[in-house]
């Protein structure tokens, strides 16, 4: 891949997953209701940010995401998760796990442990089998933070489901508060 450093690499992906999730219809970007936009449109957008990019370059870059956060078919791409835009992906529900997690800043906790996990402007929660993961993406919004446990057996019996979105990515409407349990504060 031609990026200049790893620090770029980042920032393009950062802008593609926003393209994808969040606010492409503002740069000229068309996501359908199954989260499909075309590539060269996708491409088109980021040139008018002002990256150098080709559709080759952003193939790679799906194709390389450790996190499994994109999917490419034909000359289409979508994000797999973590949209605030109205789609519909069919995900596989999994019950494949014993616990997951989740990473908040501190400040989030005493609501959470009220009112449980809401996805806020996403469409699910997030949730990981990795606590490290977690952590990693809790940090992103502030610090310090609390790592979450999400008892799997209780979200079951509390009614709610569980899609396998990627092999580090689960999602769920919403975690009820007494599924929780904190591990620590980081």
């Amino acid at each position: 891949m031609p990026w200049r450093d790893a620090r770029e690499r980042v920032e393009i992906s950062k802008k593609l997953a926003g393209l994808l999730r969040h606010y492409g219809e503002k740069y000229g970007v068309r996501v359908d209701g199954e989260g499909w936009a075309r590539i060269e449109d996708v491409v088109e957008a980021l040139k008018r940010m002002g990256f150098h990019v080709t559709i080759d370059d952003i193939i790679s870059l799906a194709a390389e995401d450790e996190k499994g956060r994109y999917e490419v078919r034909g000359d289409k791409i979508r994000a797999r998760y973590g949209h605030s835009v109205r789609v519909s992906i069919r995900y596989e529900e999994s019950w494949d796990v014993e616990k997951l997690y989740h990473g908040t800043p501190l400040r989030n906790l005493r609501s959470i442990m009220e009112r449980g996990l809401l996805p806020g402007k996403r469409l699910y929660v997030h949730l990981t089998p990795d606590p490290k993961t977690a952590l990693e993406t809790g940090r992103r919004y502030g610090r310090p933070v609390a790592l979450l446990e999400v008892d799997v057996r209780c979200l079951r019996r509390s009614g709610r489901r569980l899609y396998k979105a990627t092999s580090v990515v689960y999602l769920t409407d919403s975690v009820p508060p007494d599924c929780i349990r904190v591990v620590g504060v980081y």
